[in-house]
């Protein structure tokens, strides 16, 4: 089985603070193996499983419902483009007052598609589950679903064909009532959708989002991520806080979702996945939102439209779950190569870590000591990383992690100590040896399975094989240093 490895690569001179040395190996654009799937043979069609439920079941009735909440909503703050909104999936009296406030400022929008990324209640999922039918239903008609922008997902590492995960799921079907107010007939006709129910996704979230990107690039994809915030209480296993009395709940309750919702108004993939990590915050589509974050965006403008709680609604603060609707607008830009675009302090904040890192083992025989609060956000994703010693141009140490297991910059940490003091294949570094030592640093992509040979290009890729229990890697760097054609660096 082979993988290949995207990574770039910089150093820096250690003797020297601040001259860095640069060389930088152009970043992969994910190419992952095709799996079967199976086409529809007939068309589809997945009836309503929430009407008269969660919204009205009458047809006259949820429609009045659905423009009443519209109409309620008001004046809602104006983004520029809307591209992608986060929004609610618990029963209209709950949070469709805060849904609508999205929904009023999706009038505004003409997409040719709309891609709703929504968690899993009902079914294990692992990867992003899809749907074979042709429409989705609900009281006040069809919803056209779009197949071949499916069908070619399903052909991807991560992506499945699985209606029985989206037969009784709610997450999806309590938003297609607003769309089919919002833009009529259109959704039955010409505006698909593509629901995707995003489980566990693992550290794969970039490929997943970049695939889903690549599919949807030329449709005028509308993304829509359908997620509560904060389930508190007894009943949901999660109780942060204590309160006394209903004002004093409200506000603690929303200072715990701000600091959520702050990291995906700015974009963040990597604040909002620490901050989840930090407090456990039972944020049920913490998934579909990380996925939508690692998505290629130039975001221009983001905003919080509406924010609420069932405590609000209902009264009943001992158990509740809050709503937010945020729209952040832009556009998809397949130029972004998200968690792989390192800024130049990023870069020097790594190097200059693993110097002193090195250093500090040398003088004092400890690691040095580096605050979470100091380290940039782009430096606390979880990327594979190598670290690389050389001395007078020859190798003098390398060491790596080709797993995202831990933050970027913990790995850097541990494998510039282990590339200086443990690699088996040299004595451990001297003090006299310090000065004439350079770093290089390789932040790596998650490994992608290859078909054949054809796939990997030569100062581009590395290459990771494994057989019969063993393994070897070589970095994309490797094959250009030591001046390897394509046939010596295929059969190392």
């Amino acid at each position: 089985m082979g993988n290949k490895i995207k990574g770039l690569i910089f150093g820096l001179k250690a003797h020297k603070i601040g001259a860095m040395k640069w060389a930088i190996i152009a970043l992969l654009l994910p190419l992952l193996a095709a799996i079967g799937c199976a086409g529809a043979s007939a068309p589809v069609v997945r009836p309503a499983v929430l009407a008269g439920q969660w919204y009205p079941g009458d047809p006259s009735v949820l429609g009045a419902a659905v423009d009443d909440m519209m109409a309620r909503a008001g004046e809602v703050p104006p983004v520029k483009d809307p591209l992608l909104f986060v929004l609610p999936h618990a029963g209209y009296p709950y949070s469709g007052a805060v849904a609508a406030a999205g929904y009023s400022l999706m009038k505004k929008t003409v997409p040719g598609l709309i891609v709703i990324l929504a968690p899993p209640h009902r079914a294990p999922v692992r990867g992003c589950a899809l749907s074979s039918a042709d429409f989705f239903e609900t009281p006040l008609g069809r919803v056209k679903l779009e197949k071949n922008a499916a069908m070619a997902l399903a052909k991807k590492t991560g992506y499945a064909l699985d209606d029985e995960a989206h037969r009784l799921e709610h997450a999806v079907e309590i938003h297609l009532p607003f769309l089919q107010r919002v833009f009529g007939a259109r959704i039955e006709k010409d505006i698909p959708i593509l629901p995707i129910l995003v489980g566990d996704i693992g550290p794969g979230c970039g490929n997943l989002a970049r695939e889903l990107a690549l599919a949807v690039k030329d449709r005028r994809p509308l993304f829509i991520v359908s997620s509560d915030f904060t389930h508190y209480g007894p009943r949901f296993g999660y109780r942060p806080f204590s309160a006394r009395g209903k004002d004093e709940y409200l506000k603690k309750q929303k200072d715990l979702d701000m600091g959520a919702i702050m990291p995906i108004l700015r974009n963040d993939a990597v604040a909002f996945e620490e901050y989840v990590r930090r407090t456990e915050i039972t944020v049920c589509g913490r998934n579909p939102i990380l996925l939508a974050l690692n998505l290629p965006l130039s975001v221009e403008e983001a905003k919080l439209l509406r924010y609420d709680t069932s405590c609000g609604v209902s009264g009943d603060c001992e158990n509740s779950v809050s709503y937010a609707a945020l729209a952040l607008g832009g556009a998809l830009d397949l130029s972004r190569e998200r968690g792989g675009d390192l800024r130049q302090e990023d870069r020097e904040f790594l190097l200059a870590l693993a110097r002193r890192n090195i250093s500090s083992h040398l003088t004092k025989g400890v690691p040095w000591s580096v605050r979470e609060a100091d380290v940039p956000p782009a430096c606390r994703a979880r990327r594979g990383v190598f670290v690389t010693l050389k001395k007078r141009g020859g190798l003098r140490g390398c060491i790596g992690t080709v797993l995202a297991e831990r933050p970027l910059f913990e790995l850097v940490m541990e494998n510039s100590y282990n590339a200086a003091f443990r690699d088996p294949r040299f004595t451990g570094l001297s003090r006299d040896e310090f000065d004439d030592i350079v770093i290089e640093i390789s932040v790596l992509s998650e490994p992608l399975p290859v078909n054949g040979v054809n796939e990997i290009e030569v100062g581009r890729d590395g290459l990771f094989i494994t057989m019969g229990g063993r393994s070897g890697l070589l970095l994309p760097q490797v094959p250009v240093e030591q001046g390897w054609t394509r046939e010596e660096f295929l059969v190392f």
